[in-house]
């Protein structure tokens, strides 16, 4: 089981710091663990949850509705959209959901799905690196 921090977490989703402690507060979304100096300490199921609302929210669904949404819920919206996202960051992000969760069938068609489209040098480049 992973941590992570918050700096962590922006680097994989992409989505800022200041918007996660914001959308923790408005929408409590994150439930982080926090040290004994207040620091926030994000385990495997956040970051999951997290690229899972990136990719919807990039898809157009306002974290306003994502909120309501359960964790079930947003990961049956995003395993049917996964298929159907053509960039690059949704692609990176199926990926870290596939590696987060230990699915070798679903990173190796994500991965076969790119390659097919892009080539190996340009998913290498363009997704892997």
């Amino acid at each position: 089981m992973g941590k992570y921090s918050i700096k962590d977490l922006e680097q994989l989703s992409g989505i800022k710091a200041h918007t996660l402690r914001m959308w923790e507060q408005r929408y409590h979304i994150l439930k982080p663990d926090r040290s004994d100096t207040n620091i926030r300490n994000y385990c495997d199921s956040d970051l999951k949850t997290l690229l899972n609302i990136s990719l919807l929210n990039s898809r157009g669904i306002k974290i306003s509705k994502l909120a309501e949404m359960s964790r079930e819920e947003m990961q049956k919206m995003v395993s049917t959209m996964w298929g159907q996202c053509e960039e690059f960051e949704s692609q990176v992000n199926a990926l870290c959901l596939s590696m987060i969760d230990l699915d070798e069938e679903r990173f190796e068609k994500v991965i076969s799905r790119n390659f097919l489209q892009l080539g190996f040098e340009q998913t290498m480049l363009k997704i892997i690196y």
